[in-house]
C-alpha cells in the first residue's frame, strides 16, 4: 500500500518541477533498498527484476518534451542509465547547464496578476540554481528578486520596506513581503466583488426610470411623487 501511495505520488516530469519529481522517485526508490544503487550509479547491484520495475516507473513519470530529451536507443533498455541522463539533462554542473538556469531565474517575469504563482516559480528556480552548483551570495538573489518588480505606487512602496527592514538581504526576506501583498490583493479584490447593496444596483445604470419599490434619485420627479413607490398617485 505504502509503495503504491510512493508511485502514485510521483508527478510526470516536465521542464518545470525536477525538485520536486527527484524528491519523490527517491522516496521510491529506498521503500525499494535500491537509493543507494542509483544515487552511486551502481549497474551492478542491479537485479534484472528490480532493474525492470524501476525502469518501468522511470520511463512511465515522462512528460513527452522530456523523454524526447533523456532517453535514446542507447539507454532505453538501463535503468541506471536513464536516472543518469536525467540527473545530467536538469542538474549537471557543466556550464552549459548552469547558463540556462541561470536564464531561466534572470529572465522570469513578475506577475502582478498571480503573485502567488511567480512566488513558486521563484523559489523552484533557486533550488534548481543550487541543484546545478551555482555559487551565489543571498543577498544577490534578493536583489535580483527585487529588480522584477515593476514600478508603481504599491510595489515601490514594498521594495523600500525591504531595503530600509533592517534585516538581511535574502529571497526569504523578499518573498514574504511578496506574500502579504498577495495576500491584500486577495483581500481587496474580495472587498470590490463582494455583493452590491440593492439600492445601489438598481441605479448604476445611466437609467432617469424609477423600478418597482424604489425611487431612482436621478428621475425628474421628486420622491413624493414617484409613481413605482406610491402606485396610488
Amino acid at each position: 500500500m505504502i509503495l503504491k501511495t510512493a508511485i502514485k505520488a510521483i508527478p510526470l516530469l516536465t521542464q518545470d518541477n525536477y525538485t520536486m519529481w527527484n524528491n519523490r522517485v527517491l522516496n521510491f526508490l529506498e521503500l525499494q533498498k535500491l537509493k543507494d544503487t542509483f544515487l552511486q550509479e551502481d549497474e551492478d547491484k542491479l537485479s534484472t527484476d528490480d532493474e525492470l520495475h524501476a525502469r518501468t516507473i522511470l520511463t512511465s513519470k515522462l512528460d513527452p518534451s522530456v523523454h524526447s530529451n533523456v532517453i535514446n536507443h542507447e539507454n532505453q533498455n538501463n535503468a541506471i542509465k536513464i536516472w543518469k541522463s536525467i540527473v545530467q539533462h536538469f542538474a549537471s554542473p557543466q556550464a552549459a547547464n548552469r547558463a540556462r538556469v541561470w536564464n531561466q531565474f534572470s529572465l522570469l517575469p513578475f506577475d502582478n496578476t498571480n503573485v502567488a504563482r511567480f512566488i513558486t516559480q521563484i523559489k523552484t528556480s533557486i533550488e534548481k540554481i543550487h541543484e546545478v552548483g551555482i555559487k551565489i551570495d543571498t543577498d544577490v538573489i534578493g536583489y535580483e528578486i527585487l529588480k522584477k518588480l515593476p514600478k508603481s505606487i504599491e510595489l515601490n512602496g514594498l521594495s523600500t520596506a525591504i531595503t530600509h527592514s533592517g534585516s538581511d538581504m535574502t529571497p526569504d526576506l523578499v518573498l514574504d513581503h511578496l506574500r502579504v501583498y498577495a495576500n491584500n490583493q486577495d483581500i481587496n479584490a474580495a472587498t470590490q466583488t463582494g455583493p452590491v447593496p440593492i439600492q445601489v444596483a438598481l441605479f448604476t445604470d445611466s437609467s432617469r426610470r424609477c423600478k418597482t419599490g424604489a425611487h431612482n434619485t436621478m428621475a425628474t420627479h421628486p420622491q413624493s411623487r414617484c409613481y413605482m413607490l406610491y402606485p396610488h398617485l
